[in-house]
């Protein structure tokens, strides 16, 4: 059977970009006669035809959503996705909800340059690293979006004082009458993502740092964002008799890895060692940490909130909605 022939075949063959092929379907006169003249040419020896899907979802109004998002199983995001699917569930209409998984540059960068051929009204990026320019080719394919942990004036932007929340349990610790403290850090982060650990460690720094305290280097243990890791490296660091106190960490999944460490050696997280997280997943209180909450299901609520209204509205401002972080006090701290 011969395959229909699709927009990238249209693309290639007109020799401009699949938004140029989605411009010509939906705003012709947005386009210049001669590139629509090649696209219409193209389009008309290959016997293109838009997909029979499309025009049955305008028929019926219904809004295909897709939510972009790095590591999937990773609580956090997981928390943030159940918030947009909430809201979507709450309309009063039907929806379509995609999850699509960005795990490198490479997949984000194809995604957005094949966007105009996704089939979708809006789209959600969660923590992902896109420019400007990939913002605005979004936007011209006529795509709808909004970002949680990222900053733009060209959409709707999702966020938290990440900087604030470190201050905010470093005064908890300083209230507390700390004096000697410690860090997990993860150094490293994929350049497709937002690294807001760096910005927490840092205004948990500044706030220590104001009250005449400091972390010595050997008080910064790095690693990276992973329960099994974080036991066995605080194993070893428990056993060894020479720690600090108190223990900023700035991802609730490494916060539980040094819970089971502590236990492992006999410790009691709250008396023998206090510990900080950051994020309030699920299993936060089943470890009975003490952590900086960023409220994940609201703003996954609120990023479809915002995106249902610019699909309604699209002369809607854009906003930058800034989130509130508070401290979660269990018996970790």
């Amino acid at each position: 059977m011969t395959k229909n022939p699709t927009i990238y075949d249209v693309s290639r063959k007109a020799g401009v970009s699949t938004a140029t092929v989605s411009r010509v379907l939906n705003n012709p006169d947005h386009v210049d006669a001669e590139t629509r003249n090649l696209v219409e040419s193209a389009i008309n020896e290959l016997g293109y035809k838009p997909l029979s899907e499309t025009r049955m979802r305008v028929l019926k109004e219904i809004p295909r959503i897709c939510v972009c998002t790095p590591h999937y199983s990773s609580p956090a995001y997981a928390q943030r996705l159940r918030g947009v699917d909430l809201y979507l569930e709450s309309l009063d209409y039907e929806t379509e909800l995609f999850i699509q998984i960005i795990n490198s540059q490479p997949q984000l960068d194809h995604f957005v340059n094949s966007i105009s051929s996704r089939n979708i009204d809006g789209v959600i990026f969660i923590s992902l690293a896109l420019t400007e320019e990939q913002i605005s080719k979004v936007k011209d394919a006529g795509v709808q979006c909004v970002m949680i942990e990222n900053q733009s004036p060209l959409c709707t932007c999702i966020n938290y004082d990440n900087f604030e929340g470190g201050r905010i349990a470093a005064r908890y610790f300083l209230d507390k009458g700390f004096e000697s403290f410690g860090i997990v850090s993860e150094p490293f982060h994929w350049d497709y993502t937002v690294y807001s650990i760096q910005d927490r460690i840092m205004g948990f720094q500044a706030e220590i740092g104001a009250a005449g305290y400091s972390i010595p280097k050997e008080n910064i243990y790095e690693n990276q964002i992973d329960y099994h890791l974080v036991r066995r490296q605080f194993c070893d660091v428990f056993r060894s008799g020479v720690y600090p106190k108190a223990f900023f960490v700035p991802a609730d999944m490494m916060a539980f890895g040094m819970i089971q460490a502590a236990r492992d050696c006999g410790l009691t997280p709250g008396k023998d060692v206090f510990i900080i997280g950051f994020d309030d997943i699920d299993y936060a209180d089943v470890f009975e940490l003490t952590t900086i909450s960023q409220h994940l299901d609201e703003s996954g609520e609120v990023a479809a909130k915002a995106l249902m209204e610019k699909l309604r509205e699209p002369e809607k401002a854009e906003q930058q909605i800034l989130l509130a972080l508070s401290m979660v006090v269990r018996k970790s701290a």
